[in-house]
């Protein structure tokens, strides 16, 4: 083979590859799921009138018809509760499968959604989760996680705990995008 024909042959390589890597990107990226945003500190407040202490609790639009439900789970300690078309909402429970410790939640919580001809349907959430794992300093963050939980037919819950620096933000939306087959979180964190 002369030299012109290997640099041809390499240049064409080169090309083909480039042409499959593109692909496979624009494949994702046009694979029909998008994110929206609910704000958690902009909600309806309302008091729990059968909880004996008249707990208060906060509720957030969502998306589709789903709410989410900002609750006091313990002490200085809130969690999501997901409520699909005004059902009866599912506990996302992140003082037990997130951290035991002291935590708060972020701003905001992101829907991945599928975009399909009859509109949007959600098909994971992704929120912040702020731990306060040092007791000597109280106030102070040790990590964050991002808790991606799974809106299905026939489950809500969380699948994935994921530590702030493991995953790049387009990493988390495509697990939170494939939440959907991953299963429940049961046992509390380490």
């Amino acid at each position: 083979m002369t030299k012109q024909n290997s640099k041809t042959s390499y240049l064409i390589s080169a090309i083909t590859l480039a042409v499959i890597l593109s692909g496979c990107f624009a494949t994702y990226q046009n694979s029909g799921f998008k994110s929206v945003f609910t704000s958690l500190s902009n909600c309806q407040a309302f008091t729990d009138r059968t909880d004996p202490n008249s707990t208060p609790y906060k509720v957030c639009p969502g998306v589709a018809g789903y709410q989410l439900i900002v609750r006091k789970v313990g002490a200085g300690r809130k969690s999501i509760e997901i409520r699909p078309d005004s059902q009866q909402p599912f506990p996302l429970s992140y003082q037990a499968v997130v951290t035991k410790e002291m935590f708060h939640l972020g701003e905001q919580a992101e829907w991945r959604v599928a975009e399909l001809s009859s509109g949007i349907k959600p098909v994971a959430l992704i929120a912040e989760v702020h731990a306060h794992e040092n007791l000597d300093e109280p106030d102070q963050v040790t990590t964050t996680f991002f808790a991606v939980a799974k809106i299905s037919a026939t489950e809500i819950c969380v699948t994935d705990v994921i530590e702030q620096q493991k995953l790049s933000r387009v990493q988390l939306q495509q697990l939170a995008d494939k939440a959907q087959q991953r299963v429940c979180i049961r046992t509390p964190p380490d």
